[in-house]
């Protein structure tokens, strides 16, 4: 039995031999950018584990290099527990299933990934076992440098953790390669380059959030100067209507006295507001949270109706008329008197719209 067993070992030895002897020869070139650190295109591609395998579904379904910390965390989760669940499979088998395992992963370009189900992690379960095994050693060896562009693509794809991985497992297989230290190298270089990156992206979402809101600053503070500019004007120019009427009132006052005197002495005084009624807030301008005022000039009649009211002056225009004319409207006012008797004047009620005041 051990004659026989010993009999297929070398001739898988042999055989395995050949095939990666014959692989090197054609791929040389790419053995050699490999060994500068350089990916190559004639680098053995990763493809789907055979039908019947369903071991390497798990570690080859890992999460992309860049994904949501959440997404990201579950991945590694799962690869750890199917990384853990192949290595006890590879445990559970023997010498020759895993020579024939190493053999169907090299055929399929499966070197160094995925974990667990790959050509040299078989090749080292059978050292594991059997030390002594040339075919182990000689496949690991000479496997070496094919497991090389698989770990600059991890490096390069920003997924570390998986370099990390496939470079240990190199180092088992040839510990003194120089090609480990480049791989170390590189792998530290695009770690450096990732959170250099990283870093630049924060600054310039900060530099881009503070510019926005210097500019949000400086447009409330020119909205408020021209607010305030407006309510000046506004301030002005009741003024100095108010100070024409009375002027006008002022001038007419000589000429009504002698006909006054004339009839019966009685009150005279201007018109007087009872009730004012409350505006109602415009819905638009609470929703934009705009403030603002308007004028309405109107025409209170003897028996205190109040006729013809409109806006003389307003701000911002047209966003608080409508809310106070309706507001004059719903007003209750006693009429002027002149010696007793109701007459009718104009009036005029500035309507103030402050929000959350």
């Amino acid at each position: 039995m051990k004659t026989h067993v010993s009999g297929r070992l070398d001739r898988e030895q042999l055989g395995l031999a050949a095939g990666l002897r014959g692989a090197l020869a054609v791929s040389g070139m790419a053995l050699l950018l490999a060994g500068c650190g350089h990916s190559t295109s004639n680098a053995p591609a990763s493809s789907a584990a055979p039908p019947g395998k369903p071991v390497a579904a798990s570690p080859r379904a890992s999460a992309p290099a860049v994904v949501a910390p959440v997404v990201a965390a579950s991945a590694a989760q799962a690869q750890q527990q199917a990384v853990a669940a192949a290595r006890t499979k590879l445990q559970s088998m023997s010498v020759s299933d895993l020579l024939a395992a190493a053999r169907d992963a090299y055929a399929q370009h499966r070197l160094v990934t995925p974990a667990g189900d790959n050509a040299m992690e078989y090749y080292e379960a059978v050292l594991a076992k059997d030390p002594g095994n040339q075919v182990a050693k000689d496949a690991l060896r000479e496997t070496f440098p094919f497991g090389v562009p698989d770990v600059e693509k991890a490096i390069s794809g920003n997924n570390f953790d998986e370099a990390g991985r496939e470079i240990d497992l190199l180092a088992k297989a040839d510990p003194t390669n120089y090609t480990l230290t480049l791989l170390r190298s590189k792998l530290d270089a695009q770690k450096k380059l990732q959170a250099r990156q990283q870093q630049e992206q924060q600054l310039k979402a900060q530099k881009t959030a503070e510019l926005v809101a210097a500019a949000q600053q400086a447009a409330a503070q020119q909205a408020a100067a021209a607010k305030a500019e407006a309510a000046k004007e506004a301030a002005d120019k009741l003024a100095a209507q108010q100070a024409a009427a009375a002027k006008v009132a002022a001038a007419s006052k000589p000429a009504a006295a002698p006909a006054s005197s004339a009839k019966p002495s009685g009150e005279t005084r201007a018109a007087v507001v009872v009730a004012p009624a409350a505006p109602q807030y415009p819905l638009q301008a609470a929703r934009n949270q705009t403030s603002g005022y308007a004028v309405v000039e109107f025409t209170l009649a003897a028996s205190g109706a109040v006729e013809d009211p409109h806006i003389v002056d307003s701000s911002p225009r047209r966003v608080f008329d409508t809310a106070a004319i309706e507001a004059v409207k719903r007003s209750k006012f006693e009429p002027a008197l002149r010696d007793g008797e109701p007459v009718s004047s104009v009036l005029r009620r500035r309507i103030d719209f402050k929000f959350g005041g």
